[in-house]
């Protein structure tokens, strides 16, 4: 248990609807030095003042202060209370169905998510909260125990932020909201930063300001007056392999994907979205879903044209499969010129190589034909299907040759060319080779990593050096692992990805609720997720390298031969480095955003070492296109929030 070293007496509660469609926020303060009146007004200093009119409704809390209530949609927001047991329940976000508790025969059928959340704490306490299945942040007030418990859903569906400020818990959906507050503001946090740099995205607990952390996925934050403390209340486990036939685990694994995705469906909306890449977690949710609506489904697949980068037949076999009304959406050079529009919606800077610009102009498409997106995200960490999974076997063998011989492999892969295929030898090899001088104990989160200590000296300005040589932006991650309790290698790393790199894929999706887009994410249902960490290790990876081996199997039969069996599986292709190579616009874009100039008024980093990574990019010598792409985004996202 983690302490954090605070007792409260006064807080506010506040949900609001700010303007941008589908962009809720929940807001809290707590504190044992404030008196209602001074709450308060911390409160209204994070909304803003442009939502200063809406009401605050207030609420008896276990230490005789108040907890307030912004208005906001009933679909989004409620309450519930226990008068006798002294029992209120604040609920954000969305339940997919009504949770069960051990033991009781029937199902729980109540009129809003917070009743049925009272009803499994009163049932079961904490213990009763793991069953619960969505997208939510929910808080409960227990006058009778004098405690207020904070949580988050078990895969971190809804982000949710916290500061523990001068004897003052404050928390948020909204990063920005925290901002506001006079304790905090926008100041970069630098092992924050350096950690963007590594992974080009913020793993782990820490914000990229100072000051703010995001609670853990599962987790909890508890008040009492002893002080303030996190923990888990849900944990995946891997420690209990299952011992079924692969017949029955393909059943049960149907059944799940069948039942995890009708309980995301809503009669209530005329059609429904999927995103269509035509691999097999897009395509299996295309052919689950629709048995299950007799209404349009809308997909939507996105096309980089260029050898090597395009898949977008395989939607198209998909859709003519199924008969969804399909939308090809060109994804040209110049929609990288899209950037400053789409930082707008990001709590925290986040680069995937073009990822998140494809997510953007998806949702731009679907705006206005369907309300919610389904997504095939997650199916790689159920079955073992990405890449650096064979990657982290390769390295065993590669770790267990003489070190004069690893060594002049490593040395000969860097002296290989780039190309402009996505992937080839020497992509990979150039790959394999540099990654493997990370930490071994960083698992698959070591072949996502993109600058060695030395690189990350000669990028940064002296004064960021200095500071950052003093800092630790990999203790957090690893200690990760040391949570997992799976029996093998892949188990162990599977863990780690779901505190992770799942989060990337999450906050992408995000991106969507500026275009009134709702993300549902079938792949990360719990259950799901829970039964399929019991699938022993080696129905996921085949000793001949073949990855997502049972799903492969469950879906046989049941999508096209074509899908199911198909061997050039991608994964999301943008060449954004043939980009820069090839288009004078988009190069010039990359310049002008870090120009000296820019790079002069942040103080963090060396122009002279980014010209350098530009030049050996251009001349095929290294692949240097995330890392730049990764400043570009930063800068970005920097000036448009106006972060000095």
């Amino acid at each position: 248990m983690h302490t954090l070293g605070c007792t409260t007496s006064i807080g506010y509660l506040t949900a609001r609807h700010p303007k941008k469609k589908n962009e809720f926020m929940f807001n809290g303060i707590f504190s044992q030095h404030l008196s209602p009146k001074e709450s308060r007004k911390h409160l209204e200093m994070m909304i803003g003042s442009s939502d200063k009119a809406d009401s605050i409704y207030s609420f008896s809390n276990p230490f005789g202060g108040v907890i307030g209530l912004r208005n906001a949609f009933a679909d989004q927001v409620s309450t519930a209370t226990d008068q006798s047991k002294q029992i209120s329940i604040y609920f954000y976000g969305v339940l997919y169905r009504p949770p069960s508790v051990k033991g009781v025969d029937t199902d729980i059928h109540t009129s809003s998510p917070a009743e049925e959340v009272l009803r499994l704490f009163e049932m079961a306490g904490l213990e009763g909260l793991k069953r619960l299945n969505g997208r939510f942040a929910c808080l409960i007030a227990d006058s009778k125990t004098k405690r207020i418990t904070l949580l988050r859903d078990q895969i971190g569906l809804m982000p949710l932020y916290y500061s523990n400020l001068d004897s003052k818990v404050i928390f948020s959906t909204s990063i920005w909201d925290l901002t506001r507050h006079p304790g905090l503001g926008k100041q970069i946090d630098p092992t924050a930063l350096y950690r963007y740099l590594l992974f080009n995205y913020l793993p782990g607990e820490l914000s990229i300001f100072r000051g703010i952390k995001k609670l853990r996925p599962g987790h909890l934050i508890q008040l009492n007056v002893n002080g303030i403390s996190t923990r888990p209340y849900w944990r995946l486990s891997f420690a209990d392999p299952l011992n079924l036939s692969e017949e029955e685990i393909q059943s049960d694994l149907l059944d799940l994907f069948r039942k995890s995705i009708q309980i995301r469906t809503n009669e209530n909306e005329a059609a429904s979205g999927v995103f269509l890449s035509g691999g097999m977690d897009s395509s299996t949710m295309v052919g689950l879903l629709r048995p299950m609506t007799g209404k349009p489904i809308h997909s939507y697949s996105f096309r980089c044209k260029g050898r090597s980068f395009d898949e977008s037949g395989y939607a198209k076999v998909m859709s003519d499969a199924y008969g969804t009304e399909h939308h090809l959406v060109e994804y040209p050079a110049d929609e990288v010129f899209s950037l400053p529009k789409l930082v707008e919606h990001m709590d925290e800077p986040f680069s995937d190589i073009g990822i998140e610009i494809a997510s953007f102009i998806l949702g731009r498409a679907a705006q206005g034909q369907v309300s919610s997106i389904f997504t095939g995200d997650g199916g790689d960490e159920l079955f073992g299907g990405h890449p650096v999974y064979l990657a982290d076997r390769m390295a065993k063998t590669f770790d267990s040759l003489p070190q004069a011989l690893r060594r002049s492999v490593q040395w000969a892969a860097g002296l290989l060319s780039d190309t402009d295929n996505k992937k080839s030898f020497a992509v990979k090899a150039k790959r394999f080779a540099y990654s493997v001088n990370f930490p071994a104990k960083l698992y698959s989160n070591r072949w996502r990593m993109y600058y060695l200590p030395h690189e990350i000296q000669h990028l940064c300005t002296p004064e960021l050096s200095q500071t950052l040589a003093q800092a630790d932006p990999l203790s957090e991650i690893i200690h990760l692992y040391d949570e997992a309790d799976g029996p093998d290698t892949l188990s162990r790393t599977l863990y780690g990805d779901y505190h992770t790199v799942v989060n990337f894929y999450l906050r992408r999706m995000d991106l969507l609720r500026g275009f009134g887009l709702e993300g549902r994410f079938p792949m990360f249902d719990p259950e799901l997720v829970t039964y399929a960490a019991r699938i022993p290790s080696a129905l996921k990876i085949r000793k001949n390298n073949e990855t997502k081996y049972i799903f492969h199997k469950t879906m046989a039969g049941v999508l096209p031969d074509s899908i199911v069996f198909r061997k050039d599986k991608l994964g999301h292709s943008v060449p954004f480095k043939n980009w820069m190579r090839e288009s004078d616009p988009v190069l010039q874009f990359v310049r002008d955003t870090l120009s000296e100039s820019n790079l002069k008024k942040r103080g963090f980093f060396n122009s002279s070492f980014i010209n350098n990574l530009l030049n050996e990019h251009l001349q095929k010598k290294h692949n240097h296109s995330h890392r730049l792409w990764a400043l570009v985004v930063l800068e970005t996202w920097m000036n448009h929030h106006q972060i000095q």
